[in-house]
């Protein structure tokens, strides 16, 4: 997850920014010396559902220190600055696994109260060939759809993507139906 860091001093001139009074829309912050409005960006981020020719589901277990440290998670990441999301997301599957996948189409687009990411899914299929785990992965392993380690993914936003793109999800419960009134007659 992406450490949420208030910035301090702006990007046009260096100078100190200030917090204006609370107002609904406008942005969280001013230059002090230049006035300019710095507004709190969200971060864009890119991962991918990636299955392989029989089915099975791509994961990694992360090595990177923090709150997902050693947990399952997508491959994926953050989009460089004027990058297209379809490239970052193959870019991105095929950093941390070796593979090239084919783009299948859009999962979710996923989004939490207090974190600044938002994550936009893909659905991919690998190509043939030898899988390498990046060094942010301890291990890179397919999974059957039955045998997902549901409980030990590392966030919220994983479970939600792999339930939506192997359609796991319950139905919705079908709208009730009401009997037509009788005629008073």
């Amino acid at each position: 997850m992406t450490k949420d860091i208030t910035p301090r001093h702006c990007l046009a001139c260096g100078g100190m920014l200030t917090r204006p009074l609370p107002s609904p829309g406008g942005p969280p912050f001013y230059c002090a010396a230049c006035g300019l409005p710095v507004y709190h960006d969200p971060k864009v981020a890119v991962a991918g559902v990636v299955t392989d020719q029989a089915g099975r589901v791509w994961l990694l277990r992360r090595a990177q220190r923090d709150q997902a440290h050693g947990r399952w998670i997508l491959p994926g990441g953050h989009v460089d600055r004027g990058e297209e999301l379809t490239q970052a997301v193959r870019r991105e599957v095929a950093e941390e696994t070796g593979l090239q996948a084919e783009l299948r189409g859009l999962v979710g687009v996923y989004s939490y109260p207090g974190n600044p990411v938002v994550l936009i899914v893909y659905r991919l299929t690998s190509q043939p060939g030898q899988p390498r785990p990046s060094r942010e992965a301890l291990e890179l392993r397919p999974f059957a759809p039955a045998d997902i380690p549901w409980d030990r993914l590392g966030y919220v936003s994983t479970g939600q993507a792999l339930r939506d793109a192997l359609d796991l999800n319950p139905s919705p419960a079908p709208e009730p139906r009401l009997a037509p009134r009788p005629a008073l007659g």
